[in-house]
């Protein structure tokens, strides 16, 4: 039985950012939808679908009055997304990050907030003719779990199950430089109830920015190969994810190259099936056996 493999992609732009950090980071927005362009080409170069997780605003013409501070308007609206995303070779999957990438965890994000949000991210979906089927929790806090099937979503990323707790600091930069083998997940222990999938992360590529340029980039394809192969020999699942503005460089984006040739490869060879969050989360609902969708992912 084949493994399962899963890529998704944290889409956001500024909505992710708080307003003191703009300035700072306003070359990474810039350079963003160049990123954003090259990846979808890379990603059909090598035929692999991905769920893209993009929040809801940035398909709608954001109002402006609510800020404080002066900002192109481009970073907060990127409509051009549905059409690169949807005109690419491969089928890929448009899930939610939220509406405006409330975080779960913060006081303020009441039940009903977090509703409101969601509601809001299912009329964006419907208006724009998408099925919201799967989401990305803002920063990775995962929370309301029991609302998701009320809106159509099946899959969830849950958090990286590592050695560490999954906590940032000195074990996770040692954990990235090493290259240790990356998690991965016994598919028939994922199903939450009978409408909903918990698909954890595997591994996040971390980008070349700051310190994390001193990682080696062998580390984060050694990383992604060894839990590939674990994924393959096992039946299991491995979900990488990243947001497009961590591929900033040439170096982080030949990395990901690196990787894809690697699930290609083992993908055409029959050992991993190459799948949506959405296409993961019914065929878990459907069944615990796996079986590799027709041409992985492509039209």
């Amino acid at each position: 039985m084949p493994g399962i493999c899963v890529l998704s992609i944290d889409t956001e732009l500024a909505w992710g950012t708080d307003t003191a950090d703009l300035p700072r980071l306003s070359k990474a927005f810039d350079e963003e939808p160049r990123i954003t362009r090259r990846l979808i080409d890379v990603l059909d170069d090598y035929q692999i679908p991905a769920t893209w997780a993009v929040v809801g605003q940035l398909l709608v013409r954001p109002g402006r009055e609510d800020r404080n501070v002066r900002v192109p308007e481009r970073w907060y609206y990127a409509p051009y997304l549905l059409d690169w995303i949807g005109g690419a070779r491969v089928r890929h999957e448009i899930g939610t990050h939220t509406f405006t990438h409330v975080y779960a965890h913060d006081a303020s994000t009441t039940r009903d907030v977090w509703i409101r949000e969601l509601e809001a991210a299912a009329r964006v979906s419907e208006q724009l003719g998408l099925s919201m089927r799967s989401i990305v929790h803002p920063r990775n806090q995962i929370g309301y779990v029991d609302t998701l099937p009320d809106f159509g979503i099946i899959a969830y990323r849950g958090v990286e199950r590592n050695w560490y707790g999954n906590r940032l600091g000195a074990a996770h930069f040692l954990d990235r430089a090493l290259g240790t083998t990356a998690a991965t997940y016994d598919v028939s222990t994922l199903r939450e109830g009978d409408r909903l999938v918990n698909l954890p992360a595997s591994q996040f590529l971390v980008g070349s920015n700051g310190l994390r340029k001193l990682i080696p980039i062998s580390s984060r394809v050694r990383q992604a190969r060894l839990g590939l192969e674990r994924a393959a020999r096992r039946g299991e699942l491995y979900h990488l994810w990243f947001h497009p503005f961590n591929l900033a460089g040439d170096q982080t984006f030949r990395a990901l190259e690196h990787i894809l040739c690697d699930i290609s490869a083992r993908r055409d060879r029959g050992e991993l099936a190459v799948m949506t969050m959405a296409q993961a989360a019914e065929l878990i609902l459907e069944s615990t056996d796996v079986f590799v969708p027709e041409e992985g992912g492509r039209r």
